[in-house]
């Protein structure tokens, strides 16, 4: 039988993980309770804490829910996912795909969308504060080359997809009003999401800044985004429109310093 700490600390965790049973042995039995109760007590605190997590990182999710459905959500979510980070804060990173694929919430699209935004808010508050490229590094480009021009998206910033009006849900919660009834939208909302003063935001975006941002961040050059512009505006338009894109990004704090090469 294993007796130095270390065995002992690996077999009580893998009881708490994995409910694994070998710990039993060098549990000593109480006069008031049995060894498997004293063990179950540790084995649901784990479990009850990890929920804690998912409460926190998700409020409105849980309030959109209600308390019970949230914790049978919740519950399964901690017996599919095990921890796999010492940091709490990453334990939820996958729930709002386990909205979406759990038989209860499935067809209810809205709850996995309501849960991606809180992600994304979350992420962007806790991004890392890299300098942002501003309208004076703007200017500090020949006009010459700005049709090369490429960007790079602050680490705060993300894109989310709704086909729900889960956007509408999030903020009549977040103001501890009632949520309109869950409907598909028209249209897809296309959502940006950063951290502002401080503080994570989103808004939505129009089609055709969507289509060109989504682009920017794959490599497009700023004469290729003009271009682009161009299934939606005139020729005329579409530069000055791209410009005007980019002037609310730069006032917005959406892209980074590029990184200088090595």
């Amino acid at each position: 039988m294993p007796t130095s700490l270390k065995d002992i600390q690996s077999q009580m965790q893998a009881a708490i993980l994995h409910r694994d049973d070998e710990i039993l042995a060098h549990i000593k039995q109480s006069s008031k309770e049995q060894r498997e109760t004293l063990l179950n007590i540790y084995q649901h605190a784990y479990g009850a804490r990890l929920q804690e997590f998912l409460e926190n990182d998700y409020p409105l999710t849980r309030t959109y829910l209600g308390e019970e459905l949230f914790a049978q959500t919740a519950k399964a979510y901690v017996n599919n996912t095990p921890s796999s980070t010492p940091n709490a804060r990453w334990f939820g990173q996958n729930f709002p795909e386990h909205c979406a694929s759990d038989p209860t919430l499935k067809d209810q699209t809205e709850i996995a969308e309501l849960a991606h935004l809180e992600r994304a808010l979350n992420t962007a508050f806790d991004a890392t504060d890299t300098p942002s490229f501003s309208q004076n590094n703007l200017a500090e480009i020949p006009p010459e080359q700005w049709g090369d021009l490429t960007f790079q998206k602050h680490p705060s910033v993300s894109r989310l997809t709704h086909i729900t009006n889960a956007a509408d849900i999030w903020s009549a919660l977040s103001k501890e009003e009632t949520p309109p009834p869950a409907k598909p939208t028209q249209k897809m909302t296309e959502l940006i999401i950063w951290r502002g003063e401080r503080k994570a935001r989103f808004r939505p975006l129009a089609y055709d800044e969507a289509m060109i941002w989504d682009e920017a961040m794959k490599g497009a050059g700023f004469a290729d985004l003009c271009e682009m512009l161009g299934t939606y505006w005139t020729p005329e338009e579409a530069p000055l429109k791209a410009a005007s894109y980019l002037q609310g990004w730069l006032q917005a704090e959406w892209l980074a310093v590029p990184e200088k090469p090595s």
